[in-house]
């Protein structure tokens, strides 16, 4: 294992630890994103059963959250990727573009927001040539799991 992943290391790719064993992924890195973390990684050690006001969230088993700011740059953009668990994403300023497994897109402006869930690759880009976009990401994911795993594009965008 140690040959493999120093030989996928070197080939710019990354090993992801996966439940049934290893998986290799050749990441797609992003460019011009730049995220802060506003709160760091804490655990959440309860399940969670809320219902209240039509709002559902259920949790099983202890989980992390983290809180960060992203800016994206003028044509900045994340690289392909997933996270376990789930990210509620708030625009702040500007525009993003969401970019999805089935290759279609979606844009939020100011004030709007999206989730981002599951393992099928997903991107998200900044596509003004002259305005940075803000955006504040909350990670909710499973304890001691990533929350964020690099993967390739899906077929349609190669």
């Amino acid at each position: 294992m140690n040959v493999l992943r120093k030989l996928v290391l070197g080939l710019g790719g990354v090993t992801v630890i996966a439940a049934s064993g290893a998986t290799i992924a050749f990441a797609s890195t992003g460019s011009g994103a730049t995220a802060t973390t506003l709160a760091h990684r804490a655990t959440l050690s309860d399940s969670v059963k809320v219902n209240d006001d039509r709002v559902k969230l259920q949790t099983k088993d202890p989980t992390d959250v983290q809180v960060q700011t992203i800016t994206y740059k003028p044509h900045g953009f994340s690289g392909w990727h997933f996270h376990p668990g789930l990210v509620i994403v708030v625009v702040e300023s500007g525009h993003i573009t969401a970019h999805y497994s089935d290759c279609h897109t979606k844009t939020y402006g100011p004030h709007e927001t999206f989730v981002e869930s599951g393992t099928a690759p997903f991107m998200a880009s900044n596509e003004s040539a002259t305005e940075d976009a803000v955006v504040y990401a909350t990670f909710i994911a499973p304890t001691g799991s990533a929350f964020r795993i690099e993967t390739d594009p899906p077929p349609c965008a190669a």
